[in-house]
């Protein structure tokens, strides 16, 4: 997996695309991954740190949150929210490769990123790997298209370059309530659990809604930046009439399944 080349801005517009989904979905995250005070946390594809944020806040200040992201520059606009935090360390690590000693974390975290890892199998072995016995991983992933809040327009993107289809449907293929527990007890977890979360994300504006897209931002906004430009603008206009755009504040339904597991 070879890091993705995210411009500063593509980290900077993140928050604005996707930070309103991930700040709701953290209170479910946390709480299936059993976190308390003291403990030692992983929290993997951390974005703009906001998982690691609330983590840090839940294991309190004999606690220590390692905040890692394959994009350096995501890890660099994490630190600049986060760097004032004692208990947060940065990191640029590969999910799937980590450098982490074995059974040195007592959870692991991984909110809206497991679907875009290229093995997902590999990544959930390592979160086992680092993880000490009893430790718990957690996981939120996309369920299905139009139930997704940004990924939707990879789908989009699919269907105007047909190259594209195939990765598209790949970033959903979590959200299979029986393979994600296949994938999470293949890799030795035990007690795995699952729910669905739905959330109504509401935006003032379809501008408001795709502006973290045309900013680059995440790996929606780097697919849908690197598209010549007859081609973006095809798949904003679909964009607008699948969220139903009509002038107004637009509010989009998002489903998100959550699996847990202990070693």
């Amino acid at each position: 997996m070879t890091e993705l080349q995210f411009r500063e801005t593509a980290a900077a517009g993140y928050d604005s695309a996707v930070g309103l989904m991930t700040r709701q979905l953290i209170p479910p995250l946390l709480r299936v991954a059993r976190l308390a005070p003291g403990m030692r946390v992983l929290d993997t594809a951390t974005g703009t740190g906001i998982a690691a944020e609330a983590a840090a806040e839940a294991i309190g200040p004999s606690g220590h949150v390692i905040a890692t992201d394959i994009s350096s520059a995501m890890v660099e606009r994490a630190r600049a929210r986060l760097g004032s935090l004692p208990n947060v360390s940065f990191a640029v690590e590969d999910g799937q490769r980590l450098t982490l000693p074995d059974r040195s974390v007592d959870a692991v975290l991984c909110n809206m990123g497991l679907m875009y890892f290229p093995d997902p199998a590999r990544g959930l072995s390592e979160f086992r790997r680092v993880l000490r016995p009893g430790g718990r991983a957690a996981a939120s992933v996309n369920t299905t298209p139009e139930r997704s809040l940004i990924s939707r327009v990879l789908v989009i993107i699919g269907r105007h370059v047909a190259s594209k289809a195939a990765k598209a449907g790949r970033f959903f293929s979590l959200g299979d309530e029986a393979r994600l527990i296949g994938l999470f007890e293949a890799a030795g977890f035990r007690e795995v659990e699952t729910s669905a979360e739905t959330l109504r994300i509401e935006f003032p504006s379809f501008d408001a809604y795709f502006g973290g897209v045309e900013a680059g931002a995440g790996n929606v906004g780097q697919e849908y930046m690197a598209l010549p430009e007859d081609i973006r603008r095809a798949v904003r206009e679909e964009a607008r009439r699948d969220v139903g755009d009509t002038g107004a504040p637009i509010e989009v339904t998002v489903e998100v399944r959550i699996a847990s597991g202990r070693r």
